[in-house]
């Protein structure tokens, strides 16, 4: 019987709404400003690094890496890992270590335990991204690239292998759910790969009009599993620096109580990495808007549709979200809304 897995046979299936953000949440509605939920939680694994993952691992099995490859090593806060671990099996590869963060939340850490992935923290005086490039033959190479002892780093920090489906397959799913083609899109930058990829995809994909690009990088001294600030972006060498026509910076506390409002307004419960995108969305909206640029990104007909990347749910953060905030911004009658904290 041929050996199946259903997750990559079935990969291209799977459901990425893309939903209308209400009035409740967009304070520039009468701007002529739309805003889009681009949601991943569908995915296999609920969240976006599905595609990312599977893109890895597609380039290292063409190129002849996997060949020989026991083991793959990789540093993750936790939603690249718990792909890995599971879909790993469908490369024919038995052993997953991951390197984490000794402050990576339970809810993340516990589901890649129990996917059978090796657990370490990283080397001392080693940064988890140089740890597992030491570990796996060095990290990613354009030639020559190898397992050490059968032990392979994909680095999903450098190999632009992880950026090929969200580029293919992710941009033109949004654009085929839109009656008209954005004119914005944002992401959080964690390693660059979502923003890179899925903007290339949307600007060879839309003609008739110029697409801008947002990252969303964190405030120095804040923290948000999966994206990061401008100083751990050191490591990362995708190019997400030049794919990015705007960088703004977003805080902690505010993006934990977006989140909860898209789940109070629409049903829906994005994690905390959601709401950190969708605060630097209103937060370049609001920039452009102060420096009367807001024209720029203005369509011919009137309209500005800004499409925000949701990467995952709120399922793995309870913990995150009662430890930032205070207890009163956990009902809606008496939490203030995301934008006031702009």
């Amino acid at each position: 019987m041929k050996n199946t897995h259903y997750y990559r046979d079935q990969w291209e299936s799977w459901p990425f709404p893309v939903i209308k953000i209400p009035s409740k949440l967009n304070p520039f509605e009468n701007d002529g400003v739309e805003l889009f939920a681009a949601t991943a939680s569908h995915l296999p694994y609920e969240n976006i690094k599905f595609y990312g993952v599977l893109g890895l691992l597609n380039g290292a099995e063409k190129c002849g890496a996997l060949d020989g490859t026991h083991t793959l090593v990789e540093a993750t806060s936790g939603n690249t890992g718990i792909v890995l671990a599971g879909m790993a099996k469908a490369f024919g590869i038995s052993h997953v270590k991951l390197v984490v963060a000794p402050d990576l939340p339970d809810g993340k850490r516990y589901p890649l335990i129990l996917a059978g992935a090796d657990i370490i923290a990283p080397h001392e005086n080693m940064s988890a991204i140089a740890t597992a490039r030491a570990l796996g033959g060095g990290g990613w190479k354009p030639d020559n690239w190898q397992h050490d002892n059968g032990v392979l780093n994909l680095d999903q920090y450098a190999n632009p292998n992880g950026i090929t489906l969200y580029t293919d397959f992710v941009a033109p799913k949004i654009l085929g759910q839109m009656d008209h083609a954005p004119t914005v899109f944002v992401a959080g930058i964690g390693t660059g790969g979502t923003l890179i990829g899925v903007g290339n995809g949307l600007r060879q994909r839309i003609k008739s009009m110029a697409i801008t690009t947002v990252g969303v990088l964190l405030s120095p001294g804040h923290e948000i599993p999966g994206v990061r600030d401008k100083n751990r972006m050191k490591e990362i060498t995708l190019p997400w620096e030049t794919s990015a026509d705007h960088i703004v910076e977003m805080e902690t506390r505010s993006s934990y109580l977006a989140s909860l409002w898209f789940n109070w307004i629409m049903g829906i419960t994005p994690g905390p990495s959601s709401g950190f995108a969708y605060l630097g969305a209103l937060q370049f909206l609001k920039n452009q808007k102060k420096s009367d640029t807001l024209d720029s990104v203005r369509a011919k007909d009137g309209k500005i549709r800004v499409v925000i990347l949701f990467p995952d749910g709120h399922r793995p953060y309870g913990d995150r979200f009662m430890a930032n905030l205070p207890f009163e911004w956990t009902r809606p009658s008496t939490a203030p809304l995301p934008w006031a904290l702009l």
